[in-house]
């Protein structure tokens, strides 16, 4: 069953929040996910 908009967004935005935390209040973690992150964007920019 397909999200509504409404519910779509509250989705993004409850990641958003919950990321953002994790990046402030856990090192590890937030180490892990931006070099994710930057893995991700790299391997983007040359395809």
């Amino acid at each position: 069953m397909p999200l509504k908009l409404k519910e779509y967004l509250l989705l993004c935005l409850a990641v958003a929040i919950v990321t953002a935390t994790i990046v402030l209040f856990v090192p590890g973690l937030s180490d892990t996910i931006e070099s994710r992150m930057l893995t991700f964007l790299t391997t983007i920019t040359r395809a």
